[in-house]
Formats: C-alpha cells, structure tokens, sequence
C-alpha cells in the first residue's frame, strides 16, 4: 500500500520543535532510518564558499571527520551540484548518486567505499542567497525506497534547519563579541581556538561546535585544551572570567 508521501504527524512535530542541532539531526536519522533505512545524514547551507554543517548523525563511525573532508576539499566534485545549480531560486531539487559516479576517486574512497555506502539521496532547496541541502546515505545496494515519504521528511527537515539557522543568527553577535574580545585580550590565541572558545561560552556542546566549524569532536577538544592551556584555566566556568578581565 502507498504512503500517499505521508509521514508520521507526531514524529514530524517532534522534530521542528527541537532547538537543539545534535538532537534535531539524531532525530532526523531516526526517522529517516525507519522511513527508508537510511544509515547517515548530513545537511548542509552552500552559497559561493564551502558548505556550513546544519546537521549530521550517522550510525556509523567517522562521519564528522567525512563530513569535514566533504567541506574542505569535495564538494565541488560533488555530481549533485549540477542538480543543485540547475534549479530556479524558489524551487526545490532532488537526485540519487550512486557511489560508482563519484569520479574523484579519494571522495569516492573516503565517504562512499569506506562506509560501504552504495548511494546517497540529495535533497534540496534554492533560495536567493544559498541552498539547503540534505543528503541521506543507503547501504543497501538496490534497495527499494519510498521517495515520496522521504521527500516528505525531507521537507520537514528542510523547515527545521530554516528554524535552527533562524535561532543560530540570533545568537551569533554574542558569539562574535565573545571572539573580538578574545582577539583583543588574548593574542596568544589561534582564529581557530577563540572560535572554540567562543562557542563554548555560548553554551554549545564540542559535537555541535564541530558542525558547525566543520571539525571532528575530537579537533574541538584539541583546540579547547590548548586554549585552556594558554589562558591558564581547566574549565567553561573559567573561561568567563578570562574574556571579561
């Protein structure tokens, strides 16, 4: 029987009420997984630069260190990307790439051959300025999906991120205060460690920093504690005081 492209009402409710990236994305792949079997998400926003991580979960390891190589070095061998600039602005997109048209073949081994994926489903939108795009990875050779369903769960996923980067510009002038004044004060301080830095006193936890910097947790962690180290402190709490004397 057809699912009409529908999807769970509640399961979608869930999903745009949280206001938390790391819960929204683990969420996302639950729902994703049991809609088509998906095994790994990553959502991003791409304009003229390279892409900024909104969401990603995986039940797999490694994903943050894919995630982060895809942003650095391959997304423009990326064959969605021909989908993703033929759409009009104000429409939406959508195209299955199988491993096998990855041409590039260290993008091919890394984030397809590696994580034995056979296929990643692109969805997308065009707006003015930049494009959202959700990619959901299958290891199923051949599998049957449902893509209207997932389309529909692509679009709720869509409508989410449009909220989480809506609350994320809200809190980005304290983020950005915070790492001016760490610039001034600090001038030990790495680019790349004050904007930890910063991040952490905005409360964000080491995985949504690294999403959002495009990093492993564990490169988070790495900064941190070197910042900590310079800055004399052992933890967040300390940090305040570090910024404001």
């Amino acid at each position: 029987m057809s699912s009409a492209g529908l999807i769970d009402p509640d399961r979608a409710a869930a999903l745009l009420d949280t206001r938390d990236p790391a819960v929204f994305s683990d969420r996302l792949l639950e729902a994703a997984h049991t809609v088509a079997g998906i095994e790994e998400l990553f959502a991003f926003r791409v304009g003229e630069g390279a892409p900024e991580t909104l969401a990603l979960s995986s039940e797999l390891a490694e994903a943050p260190e894919r995630a982060g190589a895809y942003a650095r070095r391959f997304h423009r061998s990326d064959p969605a990307v021909s989908a993703r600039l033929a759409a009009r602005q104000g429409t939406g997109f959508v195209c299955r790439i199988p491993a096998a048209a990855i041409a590039l073949g260290t993008y091919r081994r890394l984030c397809f051959e590696r994580p034995r994926f056979s296929e990643k489903i692109c969805f997308g939108w065009r707006a003015p300025a930049h494009s959202l795009v959700v990619n959901f990875y299958l290891r199923r050779t051949g599998a049957e999906v449902d893509m209207a369903q997932l389309g529909a769960l692509a679009q709720v996923a869509i409508t989410g991120l449009t909220r989480l980067m809506r609350q994320r510009a809200e809190g980005a002038p304290l983020v950005q205060q915070v790492e001016r004044r760490l610039a001034e004060a600090h001038r030990r301080l790495t680019p790349r460690e004050r904007e930890v830095c910063a991040r952490t006193l905005a409360g964000r936890t080491a995985r949504e920093i690294g999403e959002e910097l495009g990093l492993g947790v564990g490169t988070v962690l790495t900064y941190r504690q070197r910042a900590y180290q310079k800055l004399g402190v052992s933890k967040a709490n300390d940090l305040l005081a570090a910024v404001i004397e």
